[in-house]
């Protein structure tokens, strides 16, 4: 649980106590005539903020935890996910922590494995301006001056949760181990819890004739009270006096912190007085203030730690000593523009501004367009969250990380983190790329030779974009689409051409040529000379033409054998085969003579 040092804590249900006067102040010796910064007063009692005014505007700010270390993490490290720049006020307990948003209402987490309840933020609590946690409880003060506690469960219920009834007007509160504190807005203060026996040590005996308090801080056995005169009141201490209420000479005090052991004074110079850590409890150091600090505007303590808040945003701590380290007194290196500190048992918060980060994406490579035509982008954050993206110009993003090319020209991809509740969101990177035109082929084969009177005939190309061919005719030939006509003999040449388009560069054009030979020269079949003789002579000629001869001269004579018209002679001996055309002469009989 942790080292043996404060005394034993009682840990029994006690009898509830309210104490607004009845024991004589013990007032530490500090001077009337310093005056209290009210400007920037800024007092944490036992891991108070008071929430800024409604009216100013929150800057987003991050809540960091940090201790936790060995046995003693309850969860109150385990900032929870989502709760992100509209926190005003931190607050750290035992084993819990509270974060007040802007909204009104209280966040808690911890409490693992040891919860009496002080993690159970009531249903419907709104409008809170304040927050205190204690050991086992946890505390709110509303905007209409009333307190609401809860926790105390588990035999840890010393009547610090039971609010006195009818409390109101309150404007500061306070939550220590055994008692809880309030002002009210006409200066006096209010305690109650303190338990029995050994849990009361007076912390709840609030001095006579206390007024004009301010501010209040709880530890175990002591309160203190912080008046609007610049001087501090103690009471408690009975029978655990380690030097916690009794502080020597001070002046210029302008906000308190109270450990269990030890106190905390911020003066109006910015600097820290601790004071207590008596009878051996200093040997863990929450007392021995790092020399040459200064600048400081809050502070916080605890049981064995003390933070103090600087005016540059930093943050330092002490103590953490011999058995007590758990990491809480081990600032982060990247807290910075903190605003609000909180002391817990066994670890500390911090409201800091949220880190800054950026987003490596290398410039990406020229492109041409055609498959594969998307590419997966690989960008990473500094902060390690995940990186989105949008895409302009002639591309498209798909499966959130893949981009793909939509046709040629140009692609813009932009790469984004929007930040969480620790990251600031990171400049937008753009990327701008080039898409050329592909290139592309045509597929023409060689044609084969022609001859002059051969039918007309198509040609066939294609491209590999997938575009139409187009077809020019160059030489003895015309082309219509892709059908050739043949003008006459020579030659012929085709070319196939492709243009392109938004996508693809034109095709080099590829030409084919071939020969067109002269019609074919016919040889005219022989004359084979028929029998002419003994035929009418219409029938002769007729049978001459049929063997591709010609009649050639006719001759007439009388004959007694033929009658007339019947040739009798013919000047080509029947079966000779002649030249196309060869002439036959024939006779023609003219009758008898009279």
């Amino acid at each position: 649980m942790g080292p043996p040092f404060p005394p034993h804590r009682g840990n029994g249900a006690g009898e509830r106590s309210h104490h607004p006067g009845g024991r004589k102040e013990r007032e530490i010796n500090l001077s009337t005539r310093s005056r209290i910064r009210l400007g920037v007063l800024g007092v944490l009692i036992v891991g108070l903020l008071l929430a800024p005014s409604a009216a100013q505007a929150i800057q987003a700010k991050r809540v960091v935890a940090w201790g936790c270390g060995g046995n003693a993490n309850w969860g109150q490290c385990d900032v929870p996910p989502g709760l992100s720049g509209a926190v005003s006020a931190v607050a750290a307990g035992r084993l819990q922590s509270l974060a007040l948003k802007a909204d009104g209402t209280v966040v808690a987490w911890g409490c693992r494995s040891n919860d009496s309840g002080q993690c159970n933020v009531p249903e419907g609590l709104a409008n809170v301006t304040a927050i205190a946690a204690g050991d086992y409880e946890s505390m709110a003060l509303k905007s209409d001056g009333t307190v609401v506690m809860w926790g105390c469960g588990n035999s840890h219920d010393f009547g610090e949760c039971d609010v006195p009834n009818g409390l109101s007007h309150v404007t500061a509160i306070a939550a220590g181990v055994y008692h809880s504190v309030a002002v009210k807005d006409d200066g006096t203060v209010v305690t109650w819890g303190c338990g029995t026996g050994s849990d009361n040590r007076g912390q709840c005996d609030v001095p006579n004739g206390l007024s004009d308090v301010v501010a209040v801080a709880a530890g175990e056995w002591h309160t203190l009270a912080l008046k609007r005169d610049g001087t501090v009141v103690a009471w408690g201490c009975l029978g655990a006096d380690l030097g916690q209420c009794t502080t020597g000479s001070l002046s210029g005090v302008t906000a308190i912190a109270a450990g269990s052991a030890h106190n905390l004074a911020l003066k109006d110079d910015g600097t820290v007085v601790a004071s207590g850590c008596g009878l051996g409890s200093g040997g863990y150091g929450m007392c021995d203030v790092p020399d040459g600090l200064a600048g400081v505007t809050a502070v916080a303590a605890r049981d064995y730690d003390s933070l103090a808040l600087k005016n540059d945003g930093s943050v330092a701590a002490w103590g953490c000593g011999s058995l007590a380290d758990r990491g809480q007194c081990v600032v982060p290196a990247a807290l910075a523009g903190v605003t609000s500190i909180a002391a817990g048992w066994f670890h500390s918060l911090a409201l800091a501004d949220l880190l800054d980060q950026t987003i490596d994406f290398a410039p990406l490579p020229n492109r041409t367009w055609g498959y594969p035509g998307f590419f997966t982008l690989s960008v990473t954050a500094s902060s390690g969250l995940p990186v989105s993206f949008s895409t302009s110009g002639n591309c498209v993003l798909f499966a959130g990380t893949s981009v793909f090319i939509s046709s040629a020209g140009s692609c813009t991809v932009t790469a984004s983190q929007s930040g969480d509740q620790n990251y600031n969101p990171a400049p937008d990177v753009s990327r701008t790329f080039t898409i050329a035109r592909a290139p592309q082929t045509i597929a023409f084969a060689p044609l084969p030779d022609k001859t002059y009177g051969d039918p007309d005939f198509t040609v066939y190309g294609s491209a590999s974009s997938g575009s139409d061919v187009r077809f020019a005719a160059l030489g003895n030939c015309t082309i219509s689409g892709a059908t050739v006509h043949i003008a006459g003999a020579g030659s012929c040449t085709i070319t196939a051409s492709e243009a392109g388009n938004v996508d693809y560069n034109p095709a080099p054009n590829v030409s084919q040529s071939f020969s067109i030979a002269p019609k074919a020269t016919l040889t005219p079949p022989k004359c084979t000379v028929p029998k002419a003789v003994g035929k009418r002579l219409a029938a002769a000629k007729l049978t001459i033409a049929r063997r591709h001869c010609r009649t050639g001269k006719l001759g007439y004579a009388y004959s007694r054998k033929h009658k007339k018209g019947i040739v009798i002679s013919q000047s080509r001996r029947p079966g000779r085969v002649l030249p196309n055309g060869s002439k036959i002469n024939l006779t023609v009989s003219r009758g008898g003579r009279r």
